[in-house]
């Protein structure tokens, strides 16, 4: 009897070697001569041997599971062998006819055979190139090793989960290895008209991933241009030299929202100008007609007048007038350069829909744009196009507070400091209030952003953070703007947050080190309008 104890005994010889399980025949340890042990299957049909492999005994298929498979497998051998046998029995005070019918032929299907078919007459015939490249190598280097030479109906659900779950470490490949896995047994059940049958990689719950959301901002954009601009002026050969071939693919993935290969792969004849549309005739969903603004129709006519007026073969060719075979070192190098390492070339695609949202474009629109045959996928930009819906949130919640300050309750936005135009505008008035006397002189810009952070936060003087200075130097500053008007202006100048308005300066000291200025300060109105026409320090 095949048992844990007997396979420990089996030891690895020079040549590979078999042993027959006694209570149940049929199911046959095989010893390799790397140790390995193999379970298989043997069975005779139609006065043929067959042997099947189970799979390699380890963690994917344990000692306990492969006799009840081969337990379950020989069952089903045997019940097709009695099928066929009653078939061909005569029948009782009968005479048999003198040609016996030929026996039915034998169900057992390998998945490695199914595979093969599904690979040829559907992964090449009806999918995408790329996509039909991921499904062959999922089947050929994954689930044939697996599960090749077994019925495909002996495949159970807990062998798919199985293998999903030892890529735990890798979700993205795992959750595409099942996709690929359930779509050959949904082929495999149409091919063979089955309606009954069931899929075993049905139900199987995806490992859920980090959805890669990025988008240029106005400001990224424009540090990525500069980066473009220094590299066409770089010579050939120098580091940081850009192609304008490059340079165009770039310009024309930002400003069409297409995908990489359909932007490397177009041809002049896919360009169709009395329109404004590029027929595109192999892309992820099809063959699409995607118009085009006149921008991209301008940068098209650039290229076209630049490479000798071509009518056929690639718009994009390298320095040797081929096709260029890929942009993404030059995307790479590009964002290293413009300090945006985290930003794909796929994101480019991401921010064309982004931008088209923020423009307030319906998703509908956007998805024609995009070419999404399905809403669901344009229905992750969603969060995006919710300005509206956030506008009228803030209006409502600004109510509800104004009404009531649940100042508790709320959470402030996070604190910024002032910016070199903020501290532009109010440095005159501050500067004034300095004192005569001596000592080191104080940074008041940093005592600005010093009182705010107390303010905005709500919090004790003594939980300032170091970088904005001592904590009893702020305190008297902002006691002595308080005093003479002053930071009341200062809030009226930079529209300060009602939250940085200010509040009584508590505990006072009883002297300060420096006596307040006597300097008149004229008045500034604080009010919805904010004015400032009368002070000339803001002017």
């Amino acid at each position: 009897m095949i048992n844990a104890a007997f396979v420990r005994e089996c030891k690895a010889r020079a040549k590979m070697y078999e042993v027959t399980c006694d209570a149940l025949p049929g199911f046959i340890l095989r010893v390799l001569p790397t140790g390995k042990k193999v379970a298989l299957v043997r069975y005779r049909m139609a006065g043929k041997d067959h042997r099947v492999r189970l799979g390699l005994l380890g963690p994917t298929l344990s000692l306990e599971e492969a006799p009840r498979r081969a337990a379950v497998m020989l069952a089903g051998v045997a019940a097709d062998v009695s099928a066929d046998e009653a078939s061909v029995r005569p029948t009782a005070g009968k005479r048999a006819p003198v040609e016996q019918p030929e026996p039915a032929r034998s169900h057992f299907v390998t998945l490695r055979e199914l595979a093969e078919r599904f690979i040829r007459l559907k992964a090449d015939v009806r999918l995408a190139s790329s996509t039909a490249d991921r499904y062959r190598r999922h089947i050929k280097k994954i689930i044939v090793p697996q599960f090749g030479d077994r019925d495909w109906r002996s495949i159970r659900r807990a062998e798919i989960s199985a293998l999903h779950g030892s890529l735990k470490d890798t979700p993205g490949k795992a959750n595409n290895l099942l996709m690929t896995t359930s779509s050959l047994f949904t082929w495999i059940l149409k091919e063979l008209d089955i309606d009954d049958g069931r899929n075993p990689a049905h139900g199987i719950k995806h490992f859920p991933t980090k959805k890669h959301e990025r988008f240029l901002t106005p400001e990224e954009r424009q540090r990525i241009q500069v980066v473009i601009d220094k590299g066409l002026k770089t010579s050939t050969g120098r580091k940081g030299h850009l192609h304008i071939a490059s340079v165009w693919a770039l310009d024309l993935l930002a400003l069409t929202g297409r995908r990489r290969n359909e932007i490397i792969f177009l041809k002049w004849e896919m360009i169709d100008w009395q329109h404004g549309i590029m027929d595109l005739p192999d892309t992820k969903s099809g063959q699409l007609k995607i118009p085009v603004s006149k921008h991209v129709l301008g940068l098209l006519k650039l290229i076209h007048d630049q490479t000798g007026n071509p009518r056929t073969g690639y718009i994009l060719r390298g320095p040797r007038g081929t096709r260029i075979k890929s942009i993404n070192r030059t995307w790479e190098n590009i964002r290293i350069a413009a300090g945006i390492p985290d930003v794909r070339l796929h994101d480019l695609r991401h921010s064309f829909a982004s931008d088209a949202l923020m423009c307030g474009q319906p998703l509908a629109v956007v998805g024609e744009m995009l070419g999404h045959k399905d809403e669901r996928t344009t229905k992750r930009y969603a969060h995006l196009a919710n300005h509206v819906v956030r506008e009228g949130l803030e209006a409502a919640t600004d109510r509800i507070v104004a009404a009531s300050r649940p100042v508790a309750a709320l959470t402030p936005p996070p604190f910024e400091r002032l910016t070199d135009r903020q501290w532009k505008r109010i440095a005159r008035a501050v500067e004034a209030t300095r004192g005569t006397c001596g000592g080191k002189r104080t940074d008041l810009r940093r005592m600005v952003d010093a009182v705010r952070w107390v303010l905005h936060n709500g919090a004790k003087w003594r939980e300032l953070p170091k970088d904005l200075g001592p904590a009893t130097t702020c305190w008297r500053w902002y006691e002595r703007w308080c005093g003479d008007g002053t930071w009341s202006q200062l809030t009226a100048a930079l529209e300060l947050p009602e939250i940085e308005v200010g509040r009584e300066p508590r505990h006072l000291p009883r002297g300060s080190a420096c006596s307040k200025p006597a300097i008149e300060v004229a008045a500034v109105e604080v009010g919805p309008t904010r004015a400032r026409q009368g002070d000339p320090r803001f002017a």
